[in-house]
């Protein structure tokens, strides 16, 4: 599968939603709709809360989106909102020849310097778990520590070399900073000899602005052609 030519094997689309998120994500549903009624083809939402809410780890988000990849018998052009951006360079990492493009949305690179100044990262240890805002069942609930001891064992700014890469980034976001991305564009400039291009827009980490989904949209187009 992993030596088959883009030219011959068939491309398909997935949105990877943010940490705390899920699939019914407005974005994402918003996304899918888009692609059913303008282009005729499905994009997959696939569930990043993997085992459970609780259980889940950035390790067992790539090898299931990697799995999925690798048994679809395509190439992907992914999407990756926020966290999903994260998963999204490192599953390309581990299977280059299986993406076609990257479209991160706000990615949620340098992950440990953001959670260590916004949560006491002891307390989360020697309890085992803290507790975070659950949207699908609108109530907090318990996430392990371990998700934050598998978070360390990656690289802060997984760089990708072998695609085209796109990142739009709102410059009022207060969750991912600006910065994040304008660094890893830099990082990027010196190793990817592919199309990249970062999209500053004026809008939140959401990116839910209609002039942002528009240049969302324009830019899966002009991939699409």
């Amino acid at each position: 599968m992993a030596n088959k030519s883009f030219a011959t094997t068939a491309l398909r689309y997935a949105y990877l939603h943010g940490f705390a998120s899920s699939p019914l994500a407005t974005k994402g549903v918003q996304l899918r709709q888009w692609f059913q009624d303008e282009l005729n083809i499905s994009l997959d939402l696939p569930d990043l809360n993997i085992p459970s809410f609780r259980k889940q780890c950035l390790s067992k988000m790539v090898d299931h989106i990697e799995k999925n990849i690798i048994e679809s018998n395509s190439i992907w052009f992914l999407i990756g909102s926020s966290f999903g951006g994260l998963v999204s360079t490192l599953v390309t990492q581990r299977q280059p020849k299986l993406i076609h493009s990257l479209l991160l949305l706000a990615p949620a690179f340098n992950p440990i310097q953001r959670w260590t100044s916004k949560v006491n990262i002891e307390q989360w240890k020697n309890n085992g778990f803290m507790n975070h805002f659950n949207p699908m069942t609108q109530c907090d609930e318990p996430i392990d520590y371990e998700f934050f001891h598998d978070l360390q064992t990656y690289a802060s700014y997984p760089i990708v070399t072998t695609c085209p890469i796109t990142i739009i980034h709102g410059l009022h976001d207060d969750v991912v900073p600006i910065e994040t991305s304008r660094e890893y564009m830099q990082k990027l400039c010196l190793l990817n000899k592919h199309p990249i291009l970062m999209i500053e827009v004026d809008d939140d980490h959401h990116l839910r602005k209609k002039e942002t989904l528009d240049i969302i949209k324009k830019i899966i187009l002009d991939y699409h052609k």
